[in-house]
């Protein structure tokens, strides 16, 4: 009897497992997690920061037109100095040795000369009265064109000395502020290196990067704000002087800004920002922009992943075709195939799938 009850246990054992065998494995399907953001009109007038550094409207670098040593440098950082002020000078002892050694040349020069000019004039008197011939009376006229070249030669030597003596000095050109000074005395310098800078005028400007989007919204003369960090709660009218033609070492376009009526508390090299305002703020510049980052192409041409929520946090993502236009400050503008209000997937479109259910992510 108990033998039956094992093999009776063993079979329904065996059929318990053949039934759990049965059953297909339940798999839950991962929601992925995506960024998203909503369709909507593009700003009728849009603003953009770039960050830039104030400086004065004429800054002057000084340099020495020749080198040598330094001997005096008459200001420091800060100082304010007048036009026609010598700045520093430069040991021009050799400069100096030089210059009267041109001017002893030129006064040599001038004897010969007059020599020359006096022997001239005895040999065509004596060739008149036919007591030189004609030989020599030709040679006495050459004798004084060389004479008169080696004196205007030492002429010009000696203005030369005279100029080189003017090179060892630096002069303001214009009234300004010493904004640097890059040597002390003493110091050997070459010829067009800077050693002072000068800030002049009263006018200020910035000078910022704007990016290759941006920059062909901007045009000569047109009105910005300007704001620094270290003035708060001001902002300048200022507008716009210069706008650089090719990209600089920053890979943005310099583009330089004046202030309209600076205040005396900015100083060159004081951080600050440029606010530009973009578009007029008419109804038919006012189209749908779809973030540049939720478009997608491939052969078939531009597509989104338009999400429709289902619940809260969630949705399902649906491919769309959209036809897109002009890229604002914004992004694209959407010519067909989206609505204002849609939500847009905007990172890993590569891996979304059509129908696919995902947890929202607020970009």
């Amino acid at each position: 009897m108990k033998r039956t009850f094992e093999v009776v246990g063993v079979h329904i054992l065996a059929m318990g497992l053949w039934v759990g065998c049965g059953d297909e494995p339940q798999v839950v399907e991962p929601i992925r997690p995506v960024k998203y953001a909503e369709v909507r009109p593009a700003s009728a007038v849009q603003s953009q920061r770039f960050a830039g550094t104030a400086k004065a409207g004429v800054e002057a670098k000084l340099s020495f037109r020749t080198g040598g040593l330094i001997e005096s440098i008459g200001v420091k950082v800060g100082d304010h100095v007048e036009a026609g002020q010598r700045i520093a000078t430069l040991d021009s002892r050799d400069a100096v040795l030089a210059h009267q050694r041109a001017k002893a040349a030129l006064e040599n020069a001038r004897v010969q000369k007059a020599n020359a000019q006096s022997m001239l004039i005895r040999v065509r008197q004596l060739y008149q009265a036919n007591n030189v011939s004609l030989a020599e009376y030709e040679q006495a006229k050459n004798g004084f064109a060389s004479a008169t070249s080696s004196y205007e030669s030492a002429q010009k030597s000696l203005d030369l000395q005279e100029r080189q003596l003017g090179y060892n000095e630096i002069y303001a050109p214009v009234a300004g502020i010493v904004t640097a000074v890059h040597n002390e005395v003493n110091e050997v310098i070459q010829a067009g290196a800077p050693l002072v800078e000068l800030s002049a005028g009263e006018d200020i400007e910035m000078e910022v990067g704007v990016p290759e989007g941006y920059i062909a919204q901007i045009q000569t003369g047109e009105p910005v704000r300007v704001r620094f960090s270290a003035l708060t709660g001001l902002d300048f009218a200022a507008q716009v002087r210069e706008i650089a033609y090719a990209l600089d070492a920053s890979s943005t376009y310099p583009v330089v800004v004046q202030l309209d009526a600076p205040s005396p508390s900015i100083r060159p090299g004081m951080a600050g920002e440029v606010e530009f305002r973009f578009g007029s703020g008419g109804p038919s510049e006012d189209p749908l922009v779809v973030p540049v980052k939720a478009v997608g192409e491939d052969a078939n041409g531009q597509y989104v992943f338009v999400i429709d929520e289902v619940d809260k946090g969630l949705g399902t993502v649906h491919r769309r075709a959209i036809r897109i236009g002009k890229l604002l400050a914004d992004g694209f503008v959407v010519e067909e195939g989206l609505a204002e209000r849609e939500l847009v997937a905007t990172a890993g479109l590569r891996s979304l799938l059509n129908g696919m259910k995902v947890r929202l992510l607020a970009e």
